[in-house]
Order: structure tokens, then C-alpha cells, then sequence
């Protein structure tokens, strides 16, 4: 049985085999089952948070506060919420390392920000400081929609109305049966 659980590959380049490497456990990011896995990481953390926030001095986001919203997942990105204190900060940070020791899943600095309403000074530099994120301004896109605590204008919209007036203008330039008109929708 040790060949199912220790498996090796060559390449075979004119019929003959050059080199030997090992095969590895685990999912290709970007791959089709890594937003699965990701989600069911995702329920078992968001368990553990809910245990983590309760009674431990966590302090919700003003706005998130009656649903007792601490996070929101798209596929394999996050959106954290907190008060922007060090403690409800450190409990999010800690999660997060939890998340990387139990999915494999890691945190990536250059793409993460971090967002500040109506903090100022020193506490906001030792923010920054302890999760080691940049700043993010808004809006900030998403798919393509920008995303804003406030209302969004209709200018910030300008660019995902123009690739959408664009998309369905070749649309309507195309002679397709039903099915290809339904596959250019979905």
C-alpha cells in the first residue's frame, strides 16, 4: 500500500524516462476545488472566531455591530471588521494566523489593506504597524464594482458601464443561435 501514499513521477521525453520528482498533497491555487476547500475553512474559522469575539473584549465595527459581523468571504478573499482598537485587532490577526495553520491558505501583505474611518494619529500608525498591510483608500474595486462605506457616484460606476455597454454591444454584432446568445449571457 506504501505506493498510494508515496507516489513519484518522470518525464518521459522519446521514450525515455529523465528525472524523478515527488508527488505533493494539496490544491493549485486558482485551481476548481481551492474556493471549496477555502469555504470550508472559512465555516470551521468562522466558528472559531465567533468562540474568539465572544466575552473576549472584541469590539464590533460601529456599522456591524447588531449583526455581530466580523468577516465576509468572496470565493478566496476576505473582508474583516473590527472597532479599530489594538485588542479587537490582535483577536482578527490571530485568526487569521489560525486560518493559515489549518487551510494552508496565506495572508499576503502586498495585496491586503487595511481601512480606517474617523481613527487618527498615533493609534492608526500603531495599527499600520501590527498587521503590516497598506492603507486602502475609497472606493475600492471589486470585480469590477467599486465598493465604498457611503453611497458610490454614478462617475465611479463610469468604467464597469462602459466594459458592460462595450460587451453587449459585440453581443449584439454577432449572428448566434439561441444557446451561443444564452453561453454570451451566462
Amino acid at each position: 500500500m506504501e505506493c498510494v501514499t508515496m507516489t513519484s513521477y518522470s518525464i518521459s521525453i522519446n521514450g525515455g524516462l529523465h528525472g524523478h520528482f515527488k508527488g505533493e498533497c494539496g490544491l493549485r491555487q486558482g485551481g476548481p476545488m481551492s474556493p471549496i476547500v477555502f469555504l470550508f475553512c472559512i465555516e470551521y474559522l468562522s466558528r472559531m472566531l465567533k468562540e474568539r469575539t465572544s466575552g473576549s473584549g472584541f469590539s464590533y465595527h460601529p456599522n456591524c455591530e447588531v449583526l455581530k459581523i466580523t468577516f465576509i468571504a468572496f470565493a478566496d478573499d476576505l473582508m474583516l471588521f473590527s472597532r479599530a482598537d489594538t485588542l479587537s485587532v490582535s483577536i482578527l490577526l490571530g485568526w487569521l494566523h489560525d486560518l493559515e495553520e489549518a487551510s494552508g491558505f496565506t495572508v499576503s501583505p502586498t495585496k491586503s489593506n487595511i481601512f480606517f474611518s474617523g481613527v487618527y494619529g498615533l493609534l492608526k500608525e500603531e495599527l499600520l504597524r501590527r498587521v503590516g498591510f497598506d492603507m486602502g483608500k475609497f472606493p475600492i474595486r471589486y470585480l469590477g464594482i467599486p465598493l465604498a462605506p457611503s453611497k458610490v457616484s454614478l462617475e465611479q460606476f463610469a468604467p464597469f458601464i462602459d466594459s458592460m455597454r462595450c460587451y453587449l454591444q459585440r453581443w449584439n454584432h454577432k449572428t448566434l443561435s439561441y444557446t451561443g446568445n444564452v453561453e454570451l449571457i451566462g
